[in-house]
């Protein structure tokens, strides 16, 4: 399936920050593939997911779960950073606290919280 979503990052150094910007239709596969591939490349302690422009509709809880696990096991370089992630529907928010349970069950190295807002994810990460 051919999804019309994309997934791009610029990396706030100085910050010790990757911002995500998440926008389209984005399907499970394209967020393990990003997933895979960051941890593959230039990682920060901290991620700021904006996701307030994707549509996560085609993402079931199962999937989460695996996506979980998946980052539960190669992210252990940025063990004590913080991942914040930014929806601002309600389905979208949703799925995002399930995500963060999800982590939390996982035992995820670094913290991850949801936010409805982007200026409250930076106050909490500290950017």
């Amino acid at each position: 399936m051919d999804t019309m979503g994309t997934i791009s990052a610029i990396f706030e150094t100085d910050k010790d920050l990757t911002l995500v910007t998440v926008s389209g239709a984005i399907t499970a596969d394209d967020l393990k593939d990003w997933g895979v591939k960051y941890y593959e490349g230039q990682i920060t302690s901290h991620i700021l997911w904006d996701v307030t422009k994707a549509d996560l509709s085609a993402i079931q809880g199962d999937q989460l779960k695996e996506i979980a696990a998946i980052v539960s096991r190669i992210s252990e370089v940025r063990r004590g950073g913080k991942t914040a992630f930014v929806y601002d529907q309600p389905l979208e928010y949703g799925i995002g606290r399930m995500f963060q349970a999800y982590s939390e069950m996982e035992n995820m190295p670094f913290e991850v919280q949801t936010f409805r807002r982007v200026e409250e994810a930076r106050q909490w990460l500290g950017v």
